[in-house]
């Protein structure tokens, strides 16, 4: 929501742009829009009239929603991040690319991302996610480091008994990364390694610990973390 301005014309529009019911009836649109986007897949409904007049009337419809706000709102319109989202949503959905379909394709499903902004509860999602990056960042800088290292590592000690998982650092960076996911890592890949060398645990155990639960559970104290800090902050807002 948008802090009101003055006079009554700009304050009166501002509240009913802001209203429960509008907001529910612009998330309304967004769903009815991202579903006759999907029934569009099917080669069946590609060419359907009522699919097409009803992909239309979304896009007008948000067209004069977002015509309202800016005419409502003014400058205040710019100070909310995801107002400039649903303008560059806008904007890119009615660029006159007709003359490449399967660009305008996707320009017409990038409108379903307006359901990041009228949804609140997906609004502090992205509020915790941004707020969150650089401090994952650096814990994805560490993870990156303890890859490359037991990549290599990898390569040297079982590439040649096992060239296809460890053949090559690139080959070597796939296997770790499905160990790192525990996906079928135990049969599929280190089980038959360790008949080979018995005391090849060490490595992956410690990868595991090192790569999954220890670097893992820091990316989700820190997403815990910042959001404490957005409602705090929040609650500081009303107070």
């Amino acid at each position: 929501m948008i802090k009101q301005t003055q006079p009554k014309l700009f304050s009166n529009l501002q509240n009913l742009l802001n209203h429960k019911i509008t907001q529910g009836l612009i998330f309304a649109v967004v769903v009815l829009n991202a579903l006759v986007l999907g029934a569009q897949t099917f080669p069946s409904l590609e060419s359907s009239a009522l699919l097409q007049a009803l992909d239309s009337a979304c896009l007008y419809f948000f067209v004069i929603e977002l015509a309202l706000k800016l005419f409502a709102f003014r400058g205040a319109f710019f100070r909310s991040k995801f107002n400039i989202f649903d303008l560059i949503v806008v904007l890119v959905s009615i660029l006159p690319l007709v003359g490449n379909i399967s660009v305008l394709r996707f320009l017409r499903v990038v409108r379903i991302l307006r359901l990041f902004s009228t949804f609140s509860q997906i609004q502090f999602v992205l509020s915790v996610i941004a707020r969150s990056l650089p401090s994952v960042a650096s814990i994805g800088a560490i993870l990156l480091l303890l890859y490359y290292v037991y990549g290599v590592l990898c390569v040297n000690l079982f590439g040649k008994d096992f060239p296809a998982y460890f053949g090559t650092l690139g080959k070597s960076f796939f296997t770790l990364f499905q160990i790192m996911t525990l996906e079928s890592w135990s049969e599929g890949v280190v089980r038959p390694i360790l008949e080979v060398y018995p005391y090849a645990w060490i490595v992956f155990v410690s990868y595991i610990l090192s790569a999954s639960f220890i670097a893992l559970n820091m990316i989700v104290g820190i997403i815990v973390d910042s959001i404490n800090e957005i409602k705090q902050k929040e609650q500081g807002k009303k107070k």
